[in-house]
């Protein structure tokens, strides 16, 4: 038998296989509107995208399979001389290569959304937990310690913008220091720093005030936590143990406190947790208990103290939405009871001209100034019409459920990444003030923004889709070498993922993915690392 035979192995074939019409079914679900375009024939439609869809699995099931006989025997080598600064070296070389875009962008980048955050802070509004509530309260923390020091409204906004980029270099440095105690050799340490601290859109969203971001390094945190606890328990240190659970439990709670979808996707990945856990049931009860407690007493009796209003329920049905406005706006067919269902809750004069694929909030405004309360209290009649509807025009649901998401799942979407600046005018009193700035910084940020257009490899890294697929590609070589423990290592950041392509406001929000990027090296090292796991 030769070396490609005992490595290609059926397993091996039934794992490529697998993976190659999953990539080939997102292929089609998202170009053939362009390869059909002008073909009225459904038979000519139909002989087009065979050809296309089986042209393309061919070459996705090859390049897979070379992948697999080269990935599967392939182990990183064990760390010998290990360089123990690494970690620190990495905090410091992110905090410079950030500091740039903290002078220039100084006191922070801030968008509708964080104004908003800042208007509750300085109690000009009520709280709401439309925004986390919780992040609002680490920004009030650092602003209120900042403007008692130094009583200026830019400095104090400044004191929670340093904080966010301590705290996501104290990230990216806890999974180098981690990778190094898996045996990751020293140079591919220096090269996921680089990674971080060079990589412009990082600088950009550290001194963003976006609760996207912090909540990226808690999944990046918890990611990483949970791997040591894979790799090393019940081998390691009391000391070891302690400090794995103790930011195991604090990135869980921040993960579920700091954006609606992350409390999802926790509790989604929960049961398979526990089934990771299966024979540490004690460590697993003790670390999850504590994290759901937690959460809980935040949610409830904790924001009900502070009387923090919860997001309207136009917020977790923005798919439903988009696929019943689309319907709409085809002038597919309705009946007189469906029209009246419709009409109780929303004026459909201006729909057209509002409804925009890929972008709910236009739907939702409109819904909010119709009768939303209406909608909430009867959401067994609405279900129901919605249902009717996707069962009468599943084409129009599919087509707008995949505008509405493919930004998340295909590579070959077109957005910008990490090109906003400045802050929006506001009354809370924060204003731009940039410390360093004149046509060559200017002209610098631009080019370092548009590498990702003109470098097709590097344009990856900017790429939502591409770093799933990516993802995924690990976990098929995880699976190949049959190291299906190892899964559990992807479930928190491919939950969020799954959230976003359940109920996602827009189709291409580079941040709200954020987690995937900013957890990627430790993603693309998992399936070689040389380590039995539980």
């Amino acid at each position: 038998m030769t070396e490609k035979n005992k490595v290609f192995t059926k397993h091996t074939a039934i794992i490529a296989l697998i993976f190659s019409l999953l990539f080939t079914a997102l292929f089609l679900l998202a170009e053939s509107p362009s390869l059909t375009e002008g073909l009225d024939s459904l038979l000519f439609r139909f002989i087009i995208l065979t050809a296309c869809g089986t042209g393309f699995f061919f070459l996705i099931y090859h390049s897979l399979s070379l992948l697999l006989i080269l990935a599967v025997p392939y182990t990183l080598t064990e760390n010998s001389k290990q360089v123990k600064h690494i970690p620190l070296f990495c905090f410091f070389a992110c905090m410079l290569g950030w500091f740039p875009y903290f002078l220039y962008e100084y006191p922070a980048v801030m968008t509708p959304d964080s104004i908003n955050q800042l208007e509750q802070v300085l109690a000009m509004i009520p709280y709401s937990n439309h925004h986390p509530w919780a992040h609002t309260m680490v920004i009030k923390f650092f602003y209120c310690l900042g403007f008692l020091l130094t009583g200026n409204p830019n400095s104090s906004l400044a004191f929670f913008t340093i904080f966010q980029m301590c705290f996501m270099a104290a990230c990216a440095a806890w999974l180098i220091a981690t990778l190094l105690k898996l045996g990751v050799k020293n140079n591919i340490c220096y090269l996921i720093t680089a990674f971080y601290a060079l990589l412009p859109y990082h600088a950009v969203f550290a001194v963003t005030v976006w609760k996207d971001v912090m909540f990226s390094g808690a999944i990046s945190l918890f990611t990483v936590a949970l791997a040591r606890l894979l790799f090393f328990y019940p081998e390691c240190s009391k000391s070891e143990l302690t400090l794995s659970g103790t930011i195991y439990v604090l990135s869980g709670i921040m993960i579920c406190l700091f954006r609606s979808n992350g409390w999802y996707a926790f509790l989604f990945s929960l049961p398979f947790l526990f089934y990771a856990f299966r024979r540490h049931l004690k460590l697993a009860l003790t670390l999850h208990l504590t994290v759901l407690a937690a959460v809980l007493i935040v949610k409830i009796p904790v924001m009900n103290a502070f009387q923090v209003t919860q997001p309207d329920f136009a917020e977790s049905i923005c798919i439903p939405l988009q696929q019943t406005a689309r319907v709409i706006c085809e002038d597919k067919e309705l009946t007189q009871e469906q029209w009246d269902s419709v009409h109780k809750v929303i004026d459909t004069t201006y729909i057209k001209d509002l409804y925009a694929p890929g972008f709910a909030d236009n739907m939702k405004e409109l819904l909010r100034a119709g009768d939303l309360d209406y909608l909430t209290a009867h959401k067994g009649e609405y279900f129901r019409l919605w249902l009717a509807l996707g069962l009468k025009y599943p084409g129009s649901y599919l087509r707008a459920y995949i505008d509405q998401t493919i930004g998340y799942w295909y590579p070959d979407v077109s957005y910008t990444v990490g090109d906003i600046d400045g802050i929006i005018a506001n009354e809370t009193g924060v204003t731009s003030q940039p410390l360093i700035g004149g046509p060559f910084i200017v002209k610098l940020k631009e080019i370092l923004q548009k590498l990702g257009d003109m470098l097709p490899l590097y344009g990856l890294l900017f790429s939502m889709g591409a770093m799933l697929w990516a993802l995924l590609g690990c976990i098929a070589v995880i699976l190949a070498k049959k190291q299906v423990s190892r899964c559990i290592l992807f479930l928190p950041g491919l939950a969020v993922i799954l959230t976003l392509l359940a109920a996602t406001p827009v189709s291409s929000e580079f941040r709200y993915a954020y987690s995937l990027a900013y957890a990627l090296p430790f993603y693309l090292l998992v399936p070689f690392i040389k380590r039995d796991s539980l």
